[in-house]
């Protein structure tokens, strides 16, 4: 298994272990999160996610729930409930278990952020590809 790295709007993404090492069940995926981001609010219909802090501190919006998780706490996103997160002012590092082919999106729009901008109407479409359906496009990845 070939370990990927490359970075993702300012997080640095380790993938472990791709959708297609685990018979298309998940993939894992290390996180390394700059302070005050995260991604707008989605949905994941395919599968559920898993996070586990590493280092730092993020908030949750899993539904109607807020969720704050620190470092050796974790929190599971059922399928197709919609959530977002946002990551501490000091930045963070988790684990993440994805759905299937949730690190192909990353993967995509990380090569194609390296030449130009993505429109928001390409980002969605490749997300959805891959199993992610954006709910909305509020602070997509940028400081709160």
């Amino acid at each position: 298994m070939k370990t990927e790295h490359f970075e993702f709007r300012g997080t640095q993404m380790i993938v472990h272990l791709r959708s297609v090492d685990t018979g298309g069940s998940y993939a894992l995926i290390e996180m390394h999160h700059p302070p005050n981001v995260g991604p707008a609010l989605h949905v994941h219909p395919r599968g559920p996610e898993a996070f586990f802090v590493l280092e730092g501190e993020y908030l949750f919006f899993r539904g109607s729930e807020t969720i704050p998780v620190t470092k050796g706490q974790s929190v599971a996103i059922p399928p197709g409930v919609a959530h977002r997160y946002v990551v501490g002012p000091e930045g963070g590092r988790a684990l993440v278990i994805t759905p299937p082919e949730l690190e192909l999106y990353f993967a995509r729009i990380a090569e194609r952020l390296q030449s130009a901008a993505v429109p928001w109407e390409e980002e969605s479409a490749v997300a959805a590809e891959f199993g992610q359906e954006f709910l909305d496009q509020t602070a997509h990845w940028t400081s709160r």
